[in-house]
C-alpha cells in the first residue's frame, strides 16, 4: 500500500518551508523556494488525479477516477532527504523496484497495474460517469503525520472501490525516519523480543479495544501474527494491523499502542532494543 517532480505529470506542486521542530514539536511555514538556514525544512505539496474509461468484452464501459497527494519530503534540517523519499517509494509499492516518483504516481494511478484489465483498453478521459456500479476509485495520501527532535513519521493512506464490491478497503502504512542517524527505523532496529511483544499488542488491544484473543483473527498455530506496520508518536510504540489482518472489517484497522506503564521494567528492557528504549526516551 517519490523524487525531482516532473510537471507534466504532477498538475499541482506548491513549494512550502517549514522551520524544524525544536524541542516543543512546533514548525512554522513560510512561501518561499530558498533554503537560507539550515534549520529548516522544505515539503512539496502534490496533488494528482487520473481517470480512464475501459470498455470489456460484453461491450460495458467502465470508469476509473484516482487521485494521489503528498506533503512531499524535500529538505530535511538543511540536508536532502535521500533516505526517507526511499523508504516512502517502497511503503507505496511494497517493492525496490521504484526509485523515483513520478514513476510510482505513474503506477499507482494506473488500473492496470492492480487488477486484471487489459492496459490496452484503458483511454484517458478528462471526466467519469458518477455511476456507482460502473466506478472505481482509488485514493492514496501520504502526509506527515508527527515530527519532534528526533523522530519524523509519515501516514501513507490508502482507500479504494472496486465498481460492485460490497464496499471499499482501506490501508493505513507508516514510515518512522531517525532525524539524528537520517535513516528510516525498522522493525527488527527496535524490537528485541517478539513473543513478549505479542503478549504486549494482546493487552494493549484489550485496553484500546476490549477485544479479547477469541474476538480476533489467529492462524492455525495459535500464534498472533507480528504487526508488518508500526509507528512512534509521543514516545510511544503503536503495532498496526490492516482491516481483515487480525480483525473483520467491521472491526477495522488495529492501532494498538504500548505504553511503559503496562508492562513491568525489566519487561521493558527485555521487548525493546537499547535502540528502541533510547526512541521512547524509557528510564526507570
Amino acid at each position: 500500500m517519490k523524487k525531482i517532480i516532473l510537471l507534466l505529470l504532477i498538475t499541482a506542486t506548491v513549494f512550502t518551508t517549514w522551520s524544524c521542530a525544536k524541542g516543543n514539536g512546533e514548525t512554522s511555514s513560510s512561501n518561499s523556494d530558498t533554503i537560507n538556514d539550515s534549520t529548516l525544512c522544505q515539503f512539496n505539496n502534490i496533488d494528482t488525479d487520473k481517470k480512464f474509461a475501459y470498455v470489456d468484452d460484453e461491450g460495458d464501459t467502465l470508469y476509473f477516477n484516482n487521485s494521489f497527494s503528498a506533503f512531499w519530503p524535500q529538505i530535511i534540517n538543511g540536508k536532502p532527504c535521500n533516505e526517507l523519499q526511499l523508504a516512502l517509494l517502497r511503503a507505496m509499492t511494497d517493492s525496490t523496484g521504484f526509485n523515483q516518483l513520478d514513476k510510482v504516481v505513474e503506477f499507482l494511478l494506473d488500473p492496470s497495474n492492480y487488477t486484471e484489465l487489459n492496459a490496452d483498453r484503458l483511454i484517458p478521459v478528462n471526466a467519469v460517469k458518477q455511476d456507482e456500479g460502473k466506478l472505481s476509485t482509488s485514493d492514496i495520501n501520504v502526509n506527515l503525520q508527527t515530527m519532534d527532535d528526533r523522530l519524523l513519521t509519515y501516514h501513507l493512506g490508502t482507500y479504494s472501490y472496486m465498481a460492485g464490491a460490497a464496499h471499499g478497503i482501506y490501508a493505513n502504512n507508516y514510515v518512522t525516519y531517525d532525524l539524528k542517524t537520517e535513516k528510516a527505523v525498522k522493525f527488527e532496529d527496535v524490537i528485541a523480543d517478539t513473543t513478549l511483544l505479542r503478549t504486549a499488542i494482546l493487552k494493549a488491544i484489550k485496553q484500546t479495544y476490549q477485544y479479547d484473543k477469541d474476538d480476533l483473527f489467529f492462524p492455525d498455530n495459535g500464534l498472533l501474527p507480528l504487526p508488518r506496520d508500526f509507528y512512534f508518536e509521543d514516545l510511544v510504540f503503536h503495532a498496526v494491523y490492516q482491516v481483515y489482518e487480525i480483525a473483520s472489517y467491521a472491526q477495522g484497522a488495529i492501532d494498538a499502542p504500548i505504553y511503559p506503564y503496562m508492562l513491568k521494567p525489566e519487561e521493558m528492557k527485555r521487548l525493546f532494543t537499547p535502540y528502541g528504549l533510547e526512541l521512547i526516551n524509557y528510564t526507570e
